[in-house]
């Protein structure tokens, strides 16, 4: 396959599932409470590292990992709309930003990036999976992964196409202090509820999109 033809579809794919403009609400909402704009921006770059390890794994390993704790993608999707379901719940409660306000007491006298680093590992579920790295997006990665594992001309295409993604995750990420400007704390807990509203419809979809699947493997095993 010609790597520019390929790189392109790859990076259509990709940008449209992960959505980095689209999922900015989420990041605002999982670091609202984060005391300072510095601190926001090292989540932000720390975030991105993140995911670009999580997408290469995915890309390289995601269908053997998968395979080796024998879960399928369907099942993987239900699990997922699982977690973002709950999710939902608490933010339609409001007992998601009681939840927050925790996560962000990180003493004051550490530095930027040991204060960004405690708030990683409590935002990593949602933001990186399965709100990034869902089942969509772990499936494009597996398909085009599988196509560059066949052809050693398309590896560096496609690692480029993942790297130019998550940059621009994280880019928008780094924008976001102008959007929460723009809203408001008050502004963003509204918008927090309407995004919980979204979620749940976003994870029932896939909730039963998984399940769809999974009958149709069930009846017809021949069907992948």
């Amino acid at each position: 396959m010609d790597p520019s033809a390929f790189s392109a579809a790859f990076f259509a794919a990709l940008f449209a599932i992960a959505n980095p403009v689209g999922n900015v609400p989420f990041f605002i909402m999982y670091t609202t409470d984060v005391s300072s704009t510095r601190i926001r921006h090292a989540v932000a770059l720390l975030l991105g590292g993140i995911l670009v390890g999580t997408m290469l794994v995915c890309m390289v390993f995601g269908s053997g990992i998968l395979g080796f704790f024998g879960i399928s993608v369907p099942a993987f999707e239900i699990a997922g709309a699982i977690i973002l379901l709950t999710i939902a719940f608490s933010m339609l409660s409001g007992t998601h930003t009681d939840r927050t306000h925790a996560h962000t007491t990180a003493r004051g006298d550490a530095s930027v990036w040991k204060r960004a680093e405690a708030v990683i590992p409590k935002v990593i579920v949602p933001l990186v999976i399965p709100i990034y790295v869902g089942a969509g997006t772990i499936s494009a990665l597996v398909l085009y992964g599988h196509q560059t594992l066949a052809d050693d001309a398309l590896l560096l295409p496609a690692v480029g196409v993942v790297l130019a993604v998550c940059l621009l995750i994280t880019l928008c990420n780094l924008a976001s202090d102008y959007i929460l400007q723009f809203f408001g704390k008050q502004g963003l807990e509204i918008v927090v509820r309407i995004f919980g509203i979204v979620i749940a419809g976003i994870a029932v979809q896939m909730f039963f999109e998984g399940l769809g699947q999974m009958t149709v493997g069930f009846v017809n095993p021949d069907i992948k």
